[in-house]
């Protein structure tokens, strides 16, 4: 039965008492037959939330859907982290997953976003990076290293993460490749390549968004609207696309330095000893609640 710790202090018994045991984090209720699993599903309270400052704090085990009800409340989102797009159901996979979205080519990668936390490693020691504030000199930035370590350094507990306005409008559609170059003049918040299309996304205060759907008429581009539903479905489909080709073979320099980096939070070899086969990301629809103990490169 997967264990369900209701502190931070929990999690860190918990770890306290393991020596070289293999593990399984996840956010929900799933048990995994070769490991034990730890599942941060009640770890998931909002902390702190300052919508002028444009910051939140919040457990790692909070869904999705409950952050982004939260930031809409007050008219704010984290733009890669939208759920009805996202693979991940919890805040905690999708950093530890480094979930990706085209999105973030304009609004800025996820671990961006993150400005600090609080972690466990594999010892039971608990500690914070980072701060509360976007412009921090407080060492290293420790917290960002955990976004893609897909569990390999500990358990992330909670985290701060930096907040934008959500936009008024809207606009998502299909348009032919070559008009890509054209399209750019637009400044979409999101245009990516799916099925021989370009995915492309306006969002922005709603006179401006109208004003370039206008300019698009009038150009007499040819695009194919999406409601809703269609594009997440699309979203989805990227994805896990664009995750493959980031799955290469770590460089001997970079497998040395994160060789070095796991002995620091994983001393005992806990979260390194039991190593899983890649998730089948092909299966879009199925939403990823857990994440397996492996560690691929960074992105740029």
């Amino acid at each position: 039965m997967p264990f369900f710790p209701k502190t931070n202090e929990d999690v860190s018994q918990f770890l306290r008492s393991r020596s070289k045991s293999s593990l399984h984090i996840t956010g929900g209720a799933h048990d995994h037959p070769r490991a034990e699993t730890i599942s941060l599903s009640q770890l998931k309270k909002g902390l702190v939330y300052e919508p002028e400052e444009m910051i939140i704090s919040v457990q790692a085990g909070i869904t999705l859907v409950e952050l982004q009800q939260i930031l809409k409340e007050n008219g704010q989102w984290i733009p890669t982290l939208v759920a009805e797009e996202s693979l991940q159901l919890t805040l905690g996979a999708a950093i530890a997953m480094d979930h990706y979205h085209p999105r973030a080519k304009n609004c800025g990668m996820l671990r961006t976003t993150i400005l600090g936390g609080t972690f466990c490693a594999t010892n039971g020691e608990i500690f914070k990076s980072g701060s509360r504030v976007v412009k921090s000199v407080a060492g290293y930035d420790i917290h960002r290293a955990f976004c893609g370590s897909r569990g390999r350094f500990g358990v992330i507990l909670d985290l701060t993460l930096k907040v934008q306005p959500m936009p008024e409008m809207f606009y998502h559609f299909f348009a032919p490749i070559e008009t890509g170059e054209t399209l750019l003049r637009y400044h979409p918040t999101c245009i990516e390549e799916s099925r021989g299309k370009l995915l492309v996304e306006f969002a922005g205060y709603k006179e401006d968004v109208l004003v370039d759907v206008e300019n698009l008429t009038l150009g007499n581009f040819t695009v194919q609207e999406l409601d809703e539903e269609k594009w997440n479905y699309e979203i989805k489909n990227v994805i896990p696309l664009r995750d493959k080709g980031k799955a290469k073979i770590l460089s001997p320099e970079v497998e040395f330095l994160l060789h070095n980096v796991r002995k620091v939070f994983d001393p005992d070899g806990i979260l390194t000893k039991f190593d899983f086969s890649p998730i089948n990301s092909e299966v879009a629809d199925k939403p990823v609640n857990d994440f397996p103990l492996r560690v691929f490169p960074m992105r740029k």
